[in-house]
């Protein structure tokens, strides 16, 4: 949303652009915070942004008005940028957020900023591209804080007070002689410690880390979990390597979340960055293959019954309904598993407990669907017979897909399967099969009471 002051600014800029008046809407971004420039990107079309974004002449302003803008509206804007203006907007930002946008871009444009980049930024960026895509490594920042544990309380003061490159200094994190990670001193600790008192004796030596290797996921629950505001990470030799900040939680938190809803529905972000219908139709492809196999095993169940539903014509009727309730039950089910995975909010070891819980949800919810139903067909003068048969099988229906719901991203979890990959067409086809295979079969079997 767009209070009235930036309606007006998004106005002024968008006529300006269509003038061309680079001159005018240059002075114009000077005197605008560049959190609110990133906002009015998102209003613009690609090449408005672009336009604008070119025109921002303080390559820390850009760097900034880039790191509130989402990856794919980065990439588009850095489009029309030159590799050399490319390289001064990166090294005005930390080490991690330019790795994550330099490993977005093709490797030959990557080597050349990193060549136009100085040196001491570039390897950074470097040593943070070493390790794999979305773990702790890739997205730490080299810049931490840290002393010896014979240093005093007065010397870490004044060392913090000289400190320059340390990123949000939360923490003192403290080291031994061979740069171990051997504890951690708060700053408000530090400050009511007298002054004489060497950080070991003040530190706490229970430290919360990750690994290097820890998925970026993992390490964004622990940071949730225990409510830091930075997060320590160590090689394997138990070396600091670097810290994640909350900042860049939020950050992967927002991006898992928004991976698992495009997942749910069978595609992928990929997307959002392909200008190619092409590209972007084989992106989604594969899961449409998924759901045209469900299609085909249920013509192929309604051709098998087809007798049955010849005479008794009247099945055709409430089999939306069986197919519909079944399905959103399992929906339902899978939505709180995998949202609950992802959060951390469910521990995949407890999957009795999980299991149990959604079986006598679901027992409760089909039993109340099938009376309720079953009841509202025989009063409509249908059958007796009629409503049993279409009660029933709703009850079963939900029941079995409130379990496959919650079982199957469960499943794919112990795979080490993302969970979202089974709460697309996957658990929605499967429970559509499973309602018309159940349904047919039960209505043939009472076919002498219907006829």
């Amino acid at each position: 949303m767009l209070d009235q002051r930036l309606r007006l600014l998004l106005e002024t800029i968008r006529r300006l652009i269509r003038r061309e008046a680079k001159g005018n809407l240059s002075n114009l971004l000077r005197k605008i915070h560049p959190a609110d420039i990133a906002h009015l990107i998102k209003y613009l079309s690609s090449a408005e942004g672009k336009w604008m974004f070119n025109l921002i002449e303080n390559p820390h302003s850009a760097a900034t008005v880039l790191r509130e803008v989402e990856q794919e509206t980065q990439i588009s804007l850095l489009e029309g940028l030159d590799e050399v203006r490319t390289s001064q907007v990166l090294q005005e930002m930390p080490a991690d957020d330019a790795a994550d946008i330099i490993g977005g871009m093709t490797e030959e444009k990557a080597d050349k900023v990193l060549q136009l980049m100085q040196r001491k930024e570039s390897k950074e960026v470097e040593d943070l591209l070493s390790y794999e895509e979305d773990t702790a490594g890739r997205i730490m920042t080299p810049h931490y804080f840290a002393l010896h544990e014979d240093v005093t309380a007065r010397e870490a003061i004044t060392k913090l007070q000289e400190a320059a490159e340390a990123e949000m200094v939360f923490y003192i994190y403290v080291v031994d002689n061979r740069q171990h990670l051997v504890g951690i001193v708060s700053l408000r600790k530090l400050i009511i410690t007298y002054a004489a008192t060497p950080l070991k004796n003040i530190m706490v030596s229970d430290i919360i880390s990750v690994h290097t290797y820890t998925a970026q996921e993992d390490a964004a629950k622990r940071v949730a979990k225990y409510n830091l505001l930075a997060i320590p990470v160590v090689d394997e030799q138990n070396k600091m390597a670097g810290i994640i900040t909350v900042d860049d939680v939020i950050d992967v938190i927002r991006e898992e979340a928004t991976e698992d809803i495009y997942k749910m529905a069978g595609t992928s972000g990929e997307e959002l960055l392909e200008k190619s219908a092409w590209k972007i139709a084989g992106i989604r492809m594969p899961w449409l293959f998924i759901t045209l196999l469900g299609t085909f095993i249920s013509g192929s169940i309604l051709k098998y019954h087809s007798a049955t539903l010849k005479d008794v014509i009247s099945v055709v009727f409430f089999l939306p309904l069986v197919m519909a309730l079944g399905g959103n039950v399992g929906n339902q089910s899978q939505t709180i598993i995998v949202r609950g995975l992802a959060t951390g909010r469910i521990d995949p070891l407890a999957v009795g407990k999980i299991i149990f819980r959604q079986i006598k949800v679901g027992l409760i919810m089909g039993l109340l669907a099938g009376v309720l139903v079953g009841f509202g067909i025989s009063f409509f003068s249908f059958s007796k017979a009629m409503g049993f048969a279409v009660g029933f099988s709703i009850f079963i229906s939900i029941a079995i897909s409130a379990i496959v719901g919650t079982v199957t991203p469960l499943l794919f979890r112990k795979m080490n399967i993302d969970p979202a990959v089974a709460a697309g067409p996957f658990i929605t086809n499967f429970n559509d099969v499973f309602g018309i295979l159940f349904y047919l079969g039960f209505v043939t079997a009472m076919m002498k009471y219907l006829v």
